[in-house]
């Protein structure tokens, strides 16, 4: 029976699925049947959600992500650290170092805006940090063996922030 549910369980890992326009790999814990999408910034549905509001948050919002990320000494949850990928890719946008098939509500949004300022590019590299080394989205990728492929997603969203 456990041979039947690895092999039940492998097959969701390589299941293709389709959504918001992205080809994205489904991860599934077969153990409680918690889904997660891929390691793209918006291959999942709490960054997905956040784009779709996009349009209504002002600019003073991304700082308060970042802070909020930054500074929060509890326990990073999952959702909150797929919102603040968002919004460092938004950031990265703004740098014009946007992630290759860039959303169009992110074109949008950063057309005719300022670059971000250098407080606000660390702020962002600061949350990042947090993401990548201590979060529960993080923990979720090691679980689910997909940890290098996310790390490496990460970290090239850091250098287009960063550089």
């Amino acid at each position: 029976m456990v041979g039947v549910l690895a092999a039940k369980a492998k097959a969701f890992a390589q299941q293709e699925c389709s959504h918001r326009g992205f080809i994205i790999k489904r991860i599934v814990r077969w153990e409680d049947c918690v889904g997660a999408w891929g390691s793209g910034s918006f291959e999942n549905d709490d960054a997905a959600d956040w784009l779709a509001q996009l349009g209504t948050i002002a600019p003073d919002d991304l700082t308060k992500i970042f802070g909020q990320a930054a500074d929060d000494t509890t326990y990073f949850e999952a959702p909150a650290a797929r919102v603040v990928v968002a919004a460092a890719e938004v950031v990265a946008a703004l740098k014009g170092s946007p992630v290759k098939g860039v959303p169009p509500e992110i074109v949008k949004w950063t057309t005719n805006r300022q670059k971000p300022t250098p407080e606000l590019k660390a702020l962002a590299l600061r949350a990042l940090d947090r993401v990548r080394k201590n979060s529960e989205l993080k923990d979720l990728w090691l679980e689910a063996d997909g940890l290098n492929d996310w790390t490496a997603a990460i970290q090239d969203l850091q250098t287009r922030v960063g550089s």
